[in-house]
């Protein structure tokens, strides 16, 4: 542990001295993770005091000693150090509080799922999602009316709190290095909005029960029941768009509600070959690619 911890603190050390970035200065009080000597910004400042404080060199206190426990273990150890120097050095972002979400939504946080042929470009979760790898643009459904959700190049490969997106297949043309392809095919295309249904109406009409539970943040938790059994919803798709192009889609091949029957997500369904097939799908899923950006519009009427 020691011998990880010198070496972590002399490489960030040996490249702060280079280019200037160690300063001295007195602590102030922050509310930011891996502050810890709140001068507001994240360096290897604050490296250099956790690894003292893990080493018993020189003990944190108070705000301090909060915002060098990162990962929200309760403790603050090797891992914080390892952690925030990963942030410093910029190969991952700091984890999020594993009670709260990436982002705060005031109503409901519609989001992309998406894979194309070869599983790649896949984003399976939304921002409201604590705790989960999630690269989309996603809505936030605050009423009746029209929403787009969307993953672009750009979002698909970003760092958020989970770190580099696991699903990405990279290709390497030698001399430009590795890229990521376009995406080709579709293996699944939906949109999900967490925390709309109470999981009493299941995917052919019948009724359910007992699979969701009472409480809070359904938004947050996708195992607490929402206000809606799904069927007093008016959801349609508008468009899908690939590359800021029109796609042509069978709208009657859509299919909406409660269809995962797991969790209180509604889930409006275009394609999925991982429980159908490509027979069943909304879109022509063995000829279909984009290179930036894929886009779905949908609107809602009956959450008012």
């Amino acid at each position: 542990m020691n011998k990880l911890i010198r070496s972590t603190v002399s490489l960030l050390c040996a490249g702060a001295m280079a280019s200037g970035c160690i300063s001295v200065m007195a602590e102030k009080v922050s509310t930011t993770r891996g502050d810890v000597n709140g001068d507001g910004v994240v360096n290897v400042t604050d490296v250099v005091k956790t690894a003292a404080h893990v080493k018993g060199k020189k003990l944190l206190s108070g705000e301090s000693l909060k915002n060098a426990d990162v990962n929200f273990d309760g403790s603050v150890n090797v891992t914080d150090i390892t952690r925030i120097a990963a942030f410093v050095k910029g190969k991952k972002n700091l984890p999020s509080d594993p009670n709260s979400a990436d982002e705060r939504f005031k109503g409901y946080d519609a989001y992309l799922i998406f894979a194309d042929g070869s599983m790649n470009w896949g984003n399976w979760n939304g921002q409201g999602h604590p705790g989960a790898a999630s690269y989309g643009i996603d809505a936030d459904v605050t009423g009746d009316g029209v929403y787009t959700v969307s993953i672009t190049r750009d979002s698909i490969t970003s760092v958020d709190d989970m770190g580099k997106n696991p699903s990405l297949i990279y290709s390497n043309d030698g001399a430009n290095g590795s890229y990521l392809p376009w995406a080709n095919d579709c293996t699944i295309m939906c949109v999900d909005i967490t925390g709309l249904l109470d999981g009493t109406l299941g995917a052919d009409g019948t009724e359910l029960e007992g699979f969701l539970e009472n409480g809070s943040n359904p938004n947050v938790n996708k195992h607490v029941k929402g206000k809606f059994r799904g069927d007093e919803l008016k959801v349609e798709v508008k468009s899908i768009k690939v590359d800021d192009e029109e796609l042509w889609f069978d709208p009657s091949k859509v299919r909406y509600g409660n269809l995962d029957e797991e969790d209180n997500c509604y889930r409006i369904e275009i394609a999925n070959l991982i429980s159908g097939d490509a027979d069943d799908a909304a879109i022509n899923v063995n000829n279909f690619f984009f290179s930036d950006e894929l886009s779905v519009t949908f609107s809602i009427y009956g959450i008012d």
